[in-house]
């Protein structure tokens, strides 16, 4: 027999309150928990109370930035623990801020019965999912840039989001461009506690535990371990190091998407070396044209098989005087992926640090990063659409 989903409710107002749980009992899950917040009560009181699967939180005027970093306290230590938010106010700010805090669903603060009903029928359908086993060993994604510049890092930091908010994938994303890496921005405001550089000098003692308190979590099932600030500590990372880590996130995660430096060196080959696919970013430009080349023949010397690279024309333009045939004939490899170029899309995303997907998930990028994650996911969850594409109608 399944088991019932378990809900607490944290409202301001007993009617409020009421309404909701009608709703959900109607629906067969269980109450275990409900509480009213008095307009000076510490949300962080009323959280360790929260027992179940699904936690429901009210988001009035009231709801200040203390509350979402309480909030955002309580998904780090109970993870396991989904959260729906009701708002009052649903606008841009609301809704980053949700999502930087690891907020599954948002919802206006007097939903429909049919809205909550849906909400919770995803919720109890990610429940299912996140307790299923995860494989034994993570898929290793590549992103090698021919030539700096060429949007690499931005492609790769939103192939890793959308992978694991739309495919359902727990995902780890590892920076090592360890000269000039900052992925961490593109998809988040600050910085992370730890880095790969700090992460290796404990690879001895590297646990599950040790690795979850060191990474940043950007979202749900989506972490990140970034680049060193000083790039002069790159030169501490050794390839067995590397190796080391690499292998014990593969036992942690579904997915792990790697950034790579585009100089192939030691450190870099051990990366290719593992990765199942490599992804080779390139413009229809003829220094990015001679570089592909370089680097396609490297990885052939590498022994690497052509199904395990994967040629991408990132801001490809049709009228360009290097067209996509000529491309593959220069390079000797077929190309996997064109993107046209969305520069205002693009430059919001990277400015405010958040996912293009969340910018606009109708852009032609966002369409062609969903057809690369499931090309390489091996086994494919149904996609389910995110609460902020389903809120604008997506």
């Amino acid at each position: 027999m399944k088991e019932k989903m378990k809900v607490t409710l944290i409202s301001w107002s007993s009617a409020q309150r009421d309404a909701l749980a009608q709703i959900i009992k109607n629906q067969g899950y269980d109450i275990v928990q409900s509480s009213i917040r008095e307009e000076v009560q510490s949300l962080q009181k009323l959280l360790e109370d929260v027992r179940g699967n699904v936690l429901i939180v009210e988001c009035s005027e009231n709801f200040k930035k203390q509350d979402f970093e309480e909030l955002a306290k309580f998904i780090t230590e109970k993870p396991q623990t989904m959260v729906l938010m009701l708002s009052e106010k649903i606008d841009a700010d609301t809704l980053v801020a949700a999502m930087q805090t690891g907020v599954r669903e948002v919802l206006s603060s007097t939903p429909s019965d049919s809205e909550l009903s849906a909400a919770l029928k995803r919720l109890s359908q990610r429940k299912i999912t996140s307790t299923s086993d995860v494989q034994s060993q993570a898929e290793i994604i590549a992103f090698l840039s021919c030539k700096g510049g060429s949007g690499a890092t931005f492609l790769a930091t939103n192939f890793a989001y959308i992978l694991a908010e739309e495919m359902g994938k727990n995902t780890i994303f590892l920076d090592l461009d360890m000269q000039c890496g900052d992925a961490v921005y593109y998809v988040s405001p600050g910085t992370s506690k730890s880095d790969i550089i700090e992460i290796t000098r404990q690879i001895e003692r590297l646990d599950a535990k040790l690795l979850a308190s060191s990474v940043l979590h950007v979202a749900p099932n989506f972490d990140l371990l970034p680049a060193p600030e000083a790039p002069d500590a790159a030169y501490s990372v050794e390839a067995p190091a590397l190796k080391q880590l690499i292998d014990i996130v593969q036992h942690q995660y579904e997915m792990v998407v790697l950034d790579l430096e585009r100089v192939i060196d030691p450190l870099t080959e051990q990366a290719l070396d593992m990765a199942d696919v490599v992804y080779v970013v390139m413009e229809n430009l003829l220094p990015f044209v001679r570089d592909a080349k370089r680097i396609v023949a490297k990885c052939r010397a590498l022994g690497y098989s052509d199904r395990k690279i994967r040629l991408v024309v990132n801001r490809y333009e049709k009228n360009g005087t290097i067209d996509v045939e000529q491309i593959e004939k220069a390079v000797g490899i077929k190309v996997s992926h064109t993107i046209r170029s969305s520069f205002q899309d693009v430059a919001q995303a990277i400015n405010t640090g958040v996912p293009i997907i969340h910018v606009n998930p109708h852009n032609a990028i966002v369409d062609v990063l969903r057809t690369m994650t499931q090309e390489c996911d091996p086994n494919p969850i149904k996609k389910q659409s995110t609460w902020i594409s389903r809120l604008i109608g997506t």
